[in-house]
């Protein structure tokens, strides 16, 4: 496994045409988010998904979020109505995760039985500037090791899946936080999770 650095606020050009080449080659990729580390391969990319899916085997927990540029690109991946965009331009960029029905672009193989995904944009210029380059979502998974517990320092953290991984992108030290998780559902919202973005402006 390869390692490259990043700086977060400034990426290196040079360093993201590498990162962005090994995704849009079909490798999985470790990258440092807003609230955590996560796992981030192009949406699609099959073998990438299935390597995804045996990661996600080794951690026993399975959960995929889309990772957005901005607000644009969400209508082609996910089932919204103009409620649900109002929520989402409210609170994004920001540290939530929506959950949304899945809309037919979404490769099944990340579905398994449910037809629903979480929707992400973070507070990153880094992953912004990921994205725009790649120019499609990123289908991303938090990175945890066998215990549950949060990927978030590249010098400390050797979980037994990281031989997987085709490229790590050591950003630092980054203190894991949970996002908040909310359901979308016609007219109704379900607080599933409250982690670091306030629950109580719904």
């Amino acid at each position: 496994m390869e390692t490259v650095h990043v700086h977060l606020k400034n990426p290196q050009p040079r360093t993201m045409e590498k990162i962005a080449d090994v995704i849009n080659g079909g490798g999985v990729v470790l990258l440092p988010g807003d609230t955590s580390y996560f796992l981030a391969v192009k949406i699609g990319k099959k073998n990438a998904l299935e390597k995804l899916n045996l990661i996600k085997q080794t951690k026993k927990r399975k959960f995929y979020s889309v990772v957005f540029r901005d607000l644009s690109d969400i209508s082609k991946y996910a089932d919204i109505d103009n409620r649900h965009f109002a929520i989402l331009k409210r609170c994004l960029p920001g540290p939530y995760t929506f959950i949304l029905n899945a809309s037919r672009d979404i490769p099944k193989i990340m579905l398994e039985n449910r037809r629903e995904i979480g929707i992400r944009i973070p507070v990153s210029e880094f992953i912004s500037a990921l994205i725009d380059m790649i120019g499609e979502p990123l289908i991303v998974s938090t990175a945890v090791n066998e215990e549950g517990a949060s990927f978030n320092d590249p010098d400390e953290d050797s979980p037994s899946w990281l031989g997987y991984v085709d490229l790590l992108v050591d950003g630092g030290y980054i203190p894991a936080e949970l996002t908040t998780i909310i359901r979308l559902n016609s007219d109704e919202y379900e607080v599933v999770r409250e982690g670091k973005g306030p629950a109580d402006i719904f």
